[in-house]
Formats: structure tokens, sequence, C-alpha cells
């Protein structure tokens, strides 16, 4: 799951009930970000990274990852 922390159409508190309810998924949070597309739209290497990764060889972060939005 991908989300950042000031999503306002799918707040926050909503994801992490997701991603508990969701066994074994991996959450990816832009922290700073008043947004709902993360993924590429928000230019965030750390997500973009571990998205990519997962996309072209399945594999998931070890844990749970939290990525700072920086500068446009």
């Amino acid at each position: 799951m991908i989300g950042a922390e000031g999503d306002p159409v799918t707040p926050y508190p909503g994801q992490q009930a997701m991603h508990r309810a969701l066994t074994g998924s991996r959450m990816i949070t832009l922290t700073g970000a008043y947004r709902h597309t993360v993924y590429i739209a928000a230019e965030n290497t750390c997500v973009n990274t571990k998205v990519d990764r997962h996309l072209a060889d399945g594999v998931l972060p070890d844990q749970d990852v939290t990525c700072t939005r920086t500068a446009a």
C-alpha cells in the first residue's frame, strides 16, 4: 500500500486500518504530503524506487517504509 499522511480523499487512519486488514501487506507512507496520488505523481525517489522494485521483481520491502516529501 502507498499513501500520504495528509491524503484529503483517504484519511491516513483509514489507510492504516486497511493495511492491518491486508495480512502480509507493506505500507509505504509519504510524510509531509497533502495529496491523494503518491506513486510517480509526488516525484518522490524513496516511494518510486520501492514501488518500481516491487512491480519489476515482486519484492516487497522487509517492513513498512516511511518516506519524507521533498521540496518541489
